[in-house]
């Protein structure tokens, strides 16, 4: 316990405030002079105006004043500070009370006469962990519930437990609505057998993470299309606790999609407002052709466009460009049914824009050789987006509920083990791990730091004895995950 902790007791008793300030004084939580972060109040009302002055960490509260008795003490004081975490200190030996008072806000209930200083400091340390984790885990139901993605979570029958702003405005169903309710029973719109449930409820009881599109129905009846991720959260036993699933509505881009299996005399006119830009590429001579929508998701103008196809290896991020070439020449061949491609294009201001591109062939000679080619590209740079922020929020979900559901004893441990093994890197070597994260090698780093591959060797050996990590992939693992939270 960090000596600047600020403890208010509120005790009417001065001989009962001095057993207190004792029993805090062994556990290490004050010092025995004076100690100006342990504030005394002998009333309610002395109470609540010192705590809205001091704001101390936590409160030790007596339920028997002269002016307040009960568990109308703890409501008056949890009203007045809701944040801070109070510990009743009660000479009731009765568990009506004890509850009333849990209920009331307060984070523990000890009885006098029957606790040492050790259960009064564990509970002092135990009450600062969960009031931070709770703070926690409200400040990120404010984020999900502001996130662009319907995100519900269920426990492991699939009943409803929460769900975000998103996920009503989807629906259509108020939050109340849907509580208890099995989203697939909720949302059911028919159009999937019992297999296809199985086999989701199989995927996600394994332990997987099961990704899909399927058609929902809203409350006011009407169907929507979606795209929904469900990921498992296990507990610390690795048991499954709860299922978070990352929805969202694509009904726009399915009915998008709808429109490229039109003739190519009635496509331009059908995909008119849609956001699909057209490309039609004669194979033999190479002319490439596209449309002004095509264009201009690359902020280029029609007249800036290179007529050919060749002109798509400068605009197609050099990663992505062997798996274009690899879906274009299989269908080409007569492999697939279609081309299809998700891929970076380089936009005219310098960034990167992602492309859904589909096409097929439309003539080919007697010989089955292609002559003709056409298609579509959509932007989907804010579906990747949001795909990204899910996959996010799913890892950050399942450390906090994971975090959430350890005795605090241990998440206090654990983080002071980490603080610990971070102490322990040198300078040099927190050097060697910044570019074992940019994948490196042991060659590269000692040439970019000047020292010898030995040396090298040695210093991820050490990491690799400090961290607790038993393998190269284990030590890369964690660099790169070092870097992420550091940014």
């Amino acid at each position: 316990m960090a000596q600047t902790t600020t403890i208010l007791v509120v005790e009417a008793v001065l001989s009962d405030f001095g057993l207190i300030k004792s029993s805090l004084q062994q556990a290490g939580l004050c010092r025995e002079d004076h100690d100006p972060d342990l504030k005394w109040a002998k009333s309610l009302a002395q109470g609540i105006a010192q705590a809205r002055q001091v704001r101390p960490d936590v409160i030790l509260l007596n339920t028997s004043l002269t002016e307040s008795s009960g568990v109308s003490t703890v409501v008056a004081m949890n009203a007045a500070l809701p944040t801070v975490p109070i510990i009743v200190l009660n000479g009731v030996d009765d568990d009506n009370s004890a509850i009333a008072a849990l209920e009331a806000g307060a984070q523990d209930y000890l009885i006098r006469g029957q606790f040492d200083y050790k259960a009064l400091a564990r509970a002092v340390r135990h009450a600062l962990v969960r009031t931070k984790l709770e703070s926690r885990l409200r400040l990120f139901e404010v984020a999900l519930d502001s996130a662009a993605n319907g995100i519900v979570i269920t426990d492991i029958k699939g009943s409803i437990e929460w769900a975000n702003l998103a996920f009503t405005q989807m629906t259509g169903y108020c939050l109340e609505e849907t509580l208890g309710c099995n989203p697939s029973q909720l949302l059911s719109s028919g159009r999937h057998d019992g297999e296809f449930y199985r086999q989701m409820w199989a995927t996600i009881l394994s332990g997987q993470v099961w990704r899909g599109e399927l058609v929902n129905r809203r409350k006011d009846g009407t169907l929507y299309d979606e795209s929904m991720a469900i990921a498992p959260v296990t507990s610390g036993d690795g048991s499954i606790r709860n299922f978070v699933a990352i929805k969202q509505d694509i009904t726009e881009r399915k009915a998008a999609e709808l429109l490229i299996q039109k003739s190519d005399q009635q496509l331009e006119l059908a995909l008119a407002g849609s956001g699909l830009g057209l490309w039609d590429w004669h194979v033999g001579s190479g002319e490439f052709a596209t449309s002004a929508r095509w264009c201009a998701m690359l902020g280029l103008g029609q007249e800036e466009m290179e007529p050919n196809i060749r002109s798509l290896e400068k605009l197609v991020h050099p990663q992505d460009w062997p798996q274009v070439c690899a879906a274009r020449d299989a269908h080409l061949s007569g492999e697939t049914r279609a081309y299809e491609s998700e891929h970076r294009m380089r936009h005219k201001d310098g960034h990167w824009v992602w492309v859904l591109e589909r096409g097929k062939v439309v003539v080919r000679d007697t010989h089955g050789a292609p002559l003709r080619a056409a298609g579509t590209q959509l932007d989907i740079s804010d579906n990747k987006r949001l795909n990204q922020e899910g996959a996010e929020l799913l890892r950050r979900i399942e450390t906090l509920m994971r975090e959430v559901s350890k005795p605090p004893a241990l998440v206090e441990r654990e983080r002071a083990a980490e603080s610990g093994r971070s102490a322990r890197i040198s300078a040099r070597q927190r050097q060697v791990l910044e570019l074992v994260a940019t994948g490196c090698t042991s060659a590269q780093i000692a040439e970019k730091l000047q020292i010898s591959p030995a040396t090298v060797v040695t210093h991820r050996r050490d990491l690799m004895a400090k961290l607790d990590l038993h393998t190269v992939a284990e030590l890369t693992r964690y660099a790169m995950q070092s870097k992420r939270d550091s940014h």
